[in-house]
């Protein structure tokens, strides 16, 4: 009785702690992969509703100034250059490209998207951040703002090529909107091709479709968040996944950009 009474208070053996810390490890695991899920959808919606916020300040800049803001070269928020109504000059944005960040400060928005990262801002310059001087539909061969202005910026997209019947793909590439005056992007979680608030660069981005927002040219990609993984390519091989993307793109429309000039009084 009393060597059943000394074996029952010996407690657990090496064996048994074992296998019960690795039940734990593997529900506290099974835990934080959902709620890591939930908070980045969290962190996306917030940047999402940042970046709609965003938009409208530049439209309602646009109606006040009569054309959009340059970026923002040097992480202050403020448009470079100064704008002088007197010189045309100052329309011609500091940043190559005119491809910047988001002047935040001007616009009265946050600084950045909810990763700690500054929002990048692409504007076609001076067409849309010089003012209508004469009233005359002569924008793009003015350098001006008004209703015959057009953007030069393109966003294309991934999905199945309606030229291949009876297929299914979702790599295909084609443009979603072209003609665009502006753009502003958030490179999501993974940062890649960010600078951050602090003014510190992240890491470059691997994948081309990741790479195509941060490589200071005309061209954007807009397409649903994946994960990456070994092998992947973007690109229009349908035999491999498609590498990692959660880069978040909104733009200025051009109708609605036109449709607010016009009725704030600002175009004929």
């Amino acid at each position: 009785m009393t060597e059943r009474v000394m074996r029952g208070n010996q407690g657990f053996s090496l064996i048994e702690m074992a296998v019960v810390l690795m039940i734990l490890g593997l529900v506290i695991a099974g835990l934080i992969a959902p709620i890591d899920a939930q908070l980045e959808a969290r962190d996306r919606r917030q940047t999402l509703d940042s970046m709609e916020h965003a938009l409208d300040a530049l439209y309602g800049y646009a109606v006040m100034h009569g054309r959009l803001p340059c970026p923002d070269s040097d992480g202050d928020g403020l448009p470079d250059p100064a704008f002088d109504p007197a010189d045309a000059a100052s329309a011609a944005c500091t940043v190559g490209n005119d491809d910047g960040f988001l002047p935040w400060a001007e616009l009265g928005v946050p600084p950045g998207d909810a990763w700690g990262n500054r929002l990048r801002y692409r504007v076609r310059a001076p067409a849309y951040t010089w003012p209508d001087t004469d009233g005359l539909c002569n924008g793009n061969a003015g350098a001006e703002l008004d209703l015959c202005t057009r953007g030069n910026l393109s966003l294309r997209g991934r999905g199945d090529n309606p030229a291949t019947a009876g297929s299914q793909e979702g790599k295909f590439d084609f443009v979603a909107a072209s003609d665009i005056p502006a753009v502003v992007v958030s490179h999501g979680r993974n940062g890649f091709g960010a600078t951050a608030v602090d003014g510190f660069a992240r890491e470059a981005p691997g994948g081309g479709d990741e790479l195509e927002n941060a490589d200071g040219d005309e061209v954007f990609f807009t397409r649903a968040y994946t994960q990456g993984g070994a092998g992947c390519s973007d690109s229009a091989d349908e035999s491999s996944p498609l590498c990692e993307f959660d880069d978040l793109v909104l733009w200025v429309a051009p109708t609605v950009l036109n449709d607010r000039l016009v009725s704030g009084g600002r175009l004929p």
